[in-house]
């Protein structure tokens, strides 16, 4: 039971994915994706994300650290 509330928490694409290695993105880059994601109704960091080719939890903090 546990283990299926885990996987209900999970997005399965994202979890099936390998591990990607670890970017460091510019300022810029920074800047503009939370500039797109505040600009946009109804953006999720999932479809900012796949917009940008990024993940979705380096959006989410990316996102969170330049606010």
């Amino acid at each position: 039971m546990v283990d299926t509330l885990i996987l209900d928490l999970l997005d399965l694409e994202e979890a099936r994915r390998p591990p990607m290695a670890m970017k460091d993105y510019s300022d810029e880059f920074k800047a503009d994706a939370v500039a797109l994601y505040e600009s946009t109704p109804g953006a999720t960091y999932k479809s900012i994300a796949a917009d940008l080719g990024i993940n979705r939890a380096t959006c989410q903090s990316k996102t969170a650290d330049h606010r």
